[in-house]
């Protein structure tokens, strides 16, 4: 057993490379269920009747419990450890996924995806308040960026192996691959991993977890719920009066508690905006590229997800080769040069992904070119945020860059989703195709099938033409997502020199504390007939 560590990382154990293995590893599970998931959606709308919106909310379910979770979860593993965070939100996670493959209907899938989302609420900060502790500020670059990694290694493998398992299984497999993971990350972690914690936690802050839940929940709802009622219906309308109310009186809330779960003084740090916002809008990109390419692929290309998901692999491979070069850079540009670069080179990837010719290969140019820049971003926005706090906050203030990167998640899919989707329907519409076929591209294929013949062919390849240029409008909205982020970097991120100075950011932050503390106590896979096949007619999913 290893003894609770209250302050300060250990930095001695020659034990932290196989201590960063079992947190990489906890990492890639949470983000290849995503890509299971993406190459899964058609077989699963077959399977479980899903319409569009429920696929969205089955998909952004899981980073809306992630995000609306995260600030308690990162206060949570601060005050009872950062061990024990970990473990637990990996049990929750497993628990999830065996409903998940379970479920015989929508509403199942989505309670499933909501349960694993709040595990992983805790593995995300648990995982990375570990790696601060153990790793020394020398070592902690590099440690971020092979954690880093771990995602990427995730993103690349799990359409592959969703499309592999989808077509030699069932849909519901996708789930049961989460549990080898699972289980080597418990034994494994209770094994290895030092416990970590806060030797004085701020107190727990239910009724502001409560707000700040609210105001995700009301700001994605709303969103997903223009791409099918419009934006003048009641859905939007009620999910952004919520984000709005709750946003307002959980800023108000906060403010007003003595031991707030967001530190509005670290709010006010430039570098922190510039990370978190650059973060976000990375994952928008990210999430709506992915959200429109797979099923944009095999609904417009004709590709069998198995071959759509080994067509996105190489933007997993880029990102890693971005972390790779990242240091060097970085050493040059500072870091907010290398999200700016990084953002930049990203914008391009997407565009020419959705604007440049047909066929494949400027698909796979657009994702290696995005991949590398993305790799270039990811790791210095994390360090920066994680420069600012001394490691016995380690575990809050990632949950706040993590709770950016999940709103990042959950807007990417539903705005570039909305934008795809109202795009689709107008391009049907000129078309002069029946209004049915507007609704979705099943509903026109659907419909090309019945009317068969010279007629039936026209109405599908129409159909087609139409999604394939709307999924391009949807790719133009994420990459200017993108480049407003490299601008925010540019502006706002450390240049030259590297992220601030650690010793003068850990002596802010408990000059901080101890301020408080006087004034108040502290304690994919081939669709079976294909032109039969429903799809999401905004794209596909992260």
């Amino acid at each position: 057993m290893h003894p609770t560590v209250k302050d300060g990382p250990t930095t001695d154990d020659p034990r932290r490379w196989w201590m960063l293995g079992v947190l990489s590893l906890a990492l890639f599970a949470i983000v290849l269920n995503n890509g299971l998931l993406n190459v899964a959606i058609p077989e699963m709308m077959r399977s479980l009747d899903a319409d569009i919106s429920e696929i969205q909310f089955i998909v952004d379910s899981y980073a809306l419990a992630l995000a609306g979770a995260l600030l308690t979860a990162g206060t949570l593993s601060d005050r009872y450890g950062h061990k024990l965070a970990t473990l637990t939100g990996t049990t929750v996670f497993g628990a999830g996924s065996l409903v998940g493959m379970l479920a015989d209907g929508p509403g199942q899938l989505i309670a499933a995806r909501a349960l694993m989302g709040l595990g992983a609420a805790f593995i995300m900060p648990g995982t990375l308040a570990v790696l601060v502790h153990v790793f020394p500020p020398g070592e902690r670059a590099r440690a971020i960026g092979i954690w880093s990694g771990a995602s990427a290694l995730g993103v690349a493998a799990g359409p592959v192996v969703g499309g592999f398992l989808v077509g030699h299984f069932w849909w519901g497999s996708i789930f049961l691959v989460n549990i080898v993971p699972v289980a080597v990350v418990l034994v494994a972690g209770a094994l290895l991993l030092p416990e970590s914690s806060n030797s004085t936690p701020r107190r727990p802050d239910p009724i502001g977890a409560l707000l700040g839940t609210a105001a995700m929940v009301g700001l994605v709802f709303g969103t997903i719920q223009v791409s099918k009622h419009g934006w003048s219906s009641i859905g939007p309308i009620t999910g952004f009066l919520v984000a709005l109310v709750a946003g307002v009186v959980f800023v108000l809330w906060e403010r007003r508690h003595p031991s707030p779960m967001v530190d509005f003084d670290l709010l006010r740090r430039a570098p922190f905006i510039g990370a978190s916002v650059s973060i976000l809008l990375l994952m928008f990109g990210l999430a709506g590229t992915l959200f429109v390419l797979t099923q944009r692929l095999q609904f417009a290309l004709g590709y069998g997800a198995l071959r759509a998901g080994l067509a996105v692999m190489p933007v997993a491979f880029a990102v890693l080769l971005g972390t790779v070069v990242c240091p060097a850079l970085v050493r040059r540009v500072g870091p907010g040069g290398s999200v700016a670069i990084g953002l930049g080179a990203g914008s391009v990837g997407i565009l020419i992904v959705g604007t440049v010719g047909s066929g494949y290969p400027p698909v796979l140019i657009g994702l290696l070119l995005a991949g590398v820049g993305f790799g270039l971003a990811m790791g210095p926005t994390t360090d920066v945020v994680m420069s600012l706090v001394p490691p016995e906050r380690s575990g809050a203030t990632g949950s706040l860059d993590m709770t950016m990167q999940e709103l990042g998640n959950a807007l990417g899919v539903a705005v570039v989703g909305s934008v795809l989707a109202h795009s689709y329907t107008s391009e049907v519409t000129s078309s002069a195709l029946p209004e049915t076929a507007g609704q979705t591209l099943d509903s026109a294929l659907r419909l090309a099938e019945r009317t068969g013949g010279a007629a039936g062919q026209d109405i599908a390849a129409t159909a087609r033409a139409a999604f394939d240029q709307a999924a391009g409008v949807g790719l133009v909205v994420a990459a200017v997502g993108v480049a407003l982020g490299a601008l925010v970097a540019a502006l706002l991120m450390p240049r030259r020199g590297g992220p601030p100075d650690e010793k003068s950011a850990v002596q802010v932050t408990e000059d901080t504390v101890a301020t408080r503390t006087a004034l108040s106590p502290v304690p994919a896979v081939e669709p079976k007939g294909a032109a039969r096949g429903r799809t999401v007619h905004q794209g596909s999913s992260r």
